[in-house]
């Protein structure tokens, strides 16, 4: 049996999708929990900081790209994986093990060649099952700016030129479209991304819920302590359920103060549908309160995933927002990038994605099946290491999506040869500092097809110009998701 074919077979196991015992004896807590199936569900992992993925995926010595290829790649960035910045090394172009140590191969359907990191256990394994799409030479902006490019990615429009906040993103435009009323786009992280953005001015947020903490979405309702806190938490549920009566009758409907008594009225309701929900459901699983990520703002956003997934028909979170930050790897890159990577993509029980859809996989839901993880990020980087074993602002990127749905494989040229192919002064893109991968497909391309993904035909609408915008030549989208 193939490796393949083994970890297909794992796969079906909830003690290998990251459960383990404890997940297996946890199911006995759903016993009282009424789980609702989760649909079509599109999770947006913004990175922010311009994340070099070209550090995540690397030519192979033994296939792929050309050996030219390979040599310089490695002339290029040797020095952030070795203290050797003297260039005091005098080696081949590659330093002897580099590869093998630094990298598992891959080789996709194609037979095409190259290396992964190995703190991206679960991405690994995960690109074997056919549930990874890398679409190579993607770009979400034209510069180089972190604030500019950010809001580029989030509002799907590379030339986007405005640093206006104050718009839709396409998260909000997808949601729009779906056309429901009752769903939602559901922030995850701290803050509310501009990807969360409806159309709508002064009602940007309208159908927009902000779970920063799940189990800690309902209002409080306080017991009979004496402390402060207690005791300002009694007066006010007992104004306003008081006064919210009297002021219904005694003022005019258009008075503007009305909001805040039926604000209260509809945090309550809603906090306590979204509370009893997941005390029905029980606690959090072990593998998930165990995890101990490199940056836990992270760890709560999975949480939160997990939770969103027990409580789907209460929030509508059709469309999901989530973020991971700390890309911007000028220096030192080597021990930031790889803390951010094994988060993201390392095994069950060590990276956070692993370890949540190992324990969504385990209800009967259908949560983890229909679940599309897509990574967008600022810009990517340069293709050459700069004198601080870090990298510096590039352009092009390699766009991610995971998922039962996709149809894994690479899209377009992974390693373009003309990133070694001298230029008129005689120089390569490899041998010049400021040189970037070159874009040649708009992440509008990418993002409508994700949208016709969870309703046919929508891409068009939420991105118009998205059929007028760039492809690599010779890729083929259409089917990137079924």
């Amino acid at each position: 049996m193939d490796r393949r074919q083994f970890l297909k077979g794992m796969m079906s196991s909830a003690v290998f999708l990251g459960g383990g015992t404890g997940s297996i004896l946890s199911n006995s807590a759903f016993a009282a929990c009424n789980l609702p199936q989760v649909p079509k569900t599109l999770v947006n992992i913004m990175l922010y900081g311009g994340a070099d993925l070209r550090y995540l995926f690397v030519p192979s010595p033994n296939g792929g790209a050309s050996i030219d290829y390979v040599d310089a790649f490695w002339a290029a960035r040797r020095n952030i994986y070795t203290t050797d910045v003297n260039g005091l090394y005098s080696g081949s172009e590659i330093a002897p093990g580099t590869f093998e140590m630094e990298y598992d191969e891959l080789t996709d359907s194609t037979g095409y060649k190259f290396g992964i990191h190995k703190k991206c256990g679960w991405l690994r394994d995960q690109f074997e099952l056919g549930n990874v799409a890398i679409i190579a030479n993607s770009f979400c902006s034209r510069n180089r700016r972190h604030d500019q490019s950010q809001l580029n990615a989030n509002v799907g429009e590379p030339g986007y030129a405005d640093l206006i906040y104050n718009r839709e993103g396409w998260g909000g435009r997808l949601l729009e479209e779906l056309g429901n009323p009752a769903e939602n786009v559901v922030e995850l992280s701290h803050e509310i991304s501009v990807f969360c953005n409806g159309t709508s001015p002064g009602e940007r947020l309208k159908q927009v819920i902000h779970a920063q903490n799940m189990r800690d979405i309902a209002l409080p309702n306080a017991g009979s302590g004496t402390g402060s806190g207690d005791v300002t938490i009694r007066a006010l549920r007992s104004y306003y359920e008081a006064r919210g009566a009297e002021v219904a009758i005694e003022k005019p409907a258009d008075w503007p103060y009305h909001l805040f008594f039926q604000h209260n009225i509809a945090f309550r309701e809603f906090g306590d549908l979204v509370k009893t929900q997941l005390d029905s459901c029980g606690g959090l699983p072990g593998s998930m309160l165990a995890l101990d990520l490199h940056r836990n703002h992270f760890r709560q956003q999975c949480w939160n995933l997990y939770d969103g997934a027990l409580a789907a028909n209460i929030l509508g979170n059709r469309v999901i927002s989530m973020r991971y930050d700390g890309w911007d790897t000028h220096s030192n890159q080597k021990a930031g990038i790889e803390n951010n990577l094994e988060d993201l993509f390392g095994l069950a029980g060590i990276g956070g994605l692993a370890t949540t859809t190992g324990e969504l996989s385990v209800l009967a839901n259908n949560a983890n099946d229909n679940m599309v993880f897509l990574f967008s990020t600022d810009f990517g980087r340069q293709l050459s290491a700069n004198g601080a074993r870090g990298t510096d602002h590039g352009r092009g990127v390699y766009t991610i999506l995971i998922g039962e749905a996709v149809n894994g494989g690479i899209y377009g040229d992974m390693f373009p040869e003309y990133e070694i192919t001298p230029g008129d002064n005689g120089v390569s893109p490899y041998e010049r500092q400021g040189a970037d991968i070159q874009g040649q497909t708009s992440v509008e391309r990418i993002y409508a097809v994700a949208c016709d993904w969870m309703k046919a035909d929508s891409g068009k609408q939420v991105f118009p110009g998205a059929e007028n915008s760039e492809l690599e030549s010779g890729v083929v989208l259409a089917n990137l998701l079924s």
